[in-house]
């Protein structure tokens, strides 16, 4: 099987955050047998690109003799809705829920996002969502499949804490928050994540925060191991990569109660899913490091191993190939 993969996140060396959960399920594709072919559409330079990539597509497709077109992201299945061979899009979370403000608003190039998303949705072959909120969004007719980005369990690996302080050059003393996150991203909601600092310092604890994005997943899984806590405030999120990364590395992740946190949590010990509110996110934070031990998230987002959400992308690309041909 041959898969034109179109895409507006990608890694690259200015940017090698940027889209990481995407050449990881690419490559795991490739693994798994299924030849892949990238377009990339630069939307960060303008969204003119986007205009551009839906008139080339249909070319670009055919040229590089696909048999099925996977759109990663809203805008970039709206790219795709005129090739020919089949077409999968796979939703990340604002594409379809939008991005409320702190006010739980959506803007109004939010609400056209998700209107250009559910477009794409309408014109697809298959769908798939992160998370069981994502597909509810959607028709039921439509058929969503709910498949999360899956986790190299290779590279997010349990390693020693102090080995892991060691490389990243923090201090080995002291309890570790860990923000993998921007911090000037306001649905990621940093100043909960320095509020619950300040209230566990002021509580006698030596704790402190460690912000770390934007880096190369070698660097995140290292702030992981060495970090004693994740903390996931955010105001709303799909299927959060970095809770899935966390909990390969037994880290102990305390969330807000937005995307699938709640049922990928579920099981994972020590870890909790605490209320947006300083008190109650910070009480959790506090058991969670009380506890002093490190979860078994390893084990319960076993599943979710590349291998394994490979098999499942591919069952999609299965699906949607015979619907095209009883069609």
């Amino acid at each position: 099987m041959r898969v034109l993969v179109v895409t507006n996140m990608w890694p690259s060396a200015e940017r090698p955050h940027w889209g990481a959960f995407v050449r990881s399920q690419v490559d795991s594709l490739a693994a798994a047998g299924v030849e892949t072919v990238l377009h990339e559409i630069a939307g960060w330079r303008s969204t003119r690109e986007y205009f551009t990539s839906l008139l080339a597509l249909p070319g670009i497709a055919r040229r590089a003799g696909a048999d099925l077109v996977h759109a990663h992201y809203g805008l970039s299945g709206a790219a795709a809705v005129r090739v020919a061979p089949p077409l999968v899009v796979s939703f990340c979370g604002d594409d379809l829920l939008g991005r409320p403000d702190a006010a739980g608003r959506l803007s109004g190039k939010s609400r056209m996002l998700v209107n250009l998303s559910k477009y794409a949705a309408a014109r697809a072959d298959g769908i798939i969502v992160k998370s069981e909120e994502m597909r509810r969004v959607l028709p039921a007719r439509l058929g969503a499949e709910v498949i999360p980005n899956g986790v190299d369990l290779e590279r997010f690996a349990p390693r020693a804490r102090a080995d892991a302080r060691a490389e990243l050059g923090w201090r080995p003393d002291g309890e570790v928050l860990l923000f993998a996150a921007d911090p000037g991203e306001p649905r990621k909601n940093f100043p909960l994540a320095h509020e619950v600092e300040s209230r566990l310092r002021a509580s006698g604890r030596d704790a402190r925060v460690e912000v770390v994005y934007g880096v190369p997943q070698p660097r995140i899984a290292a702030a992981m191991c060495a970090a004693d806590v994740l903390l996931l405030p955010s105001f709303h999120e799909g299927s959060p990569n970095t809770v899935k990364e966390a909990m390969a590395c037994d880290l102990p992740v305390v969330a807000a109660p937005v995307g699938d946190c709640e049922e990928r949590l579920h099981g994972c010990a020590p870890s909790a899913v605490a209320a947006r509110e300083p008190a109650a996110f910070t009480a959790a934070v506090a058991s969670v490091l009380a506890a002093g031990r490190r979860s078994n998230g390893r084990e319960v987002v076993s599943a979710l191993s590349l291998p394994a959400v490979a098999r499942r992308v591919i069952a999609v690309y299965e699906r949607a190939l015979a619907k095209r041909r009883a069609a």
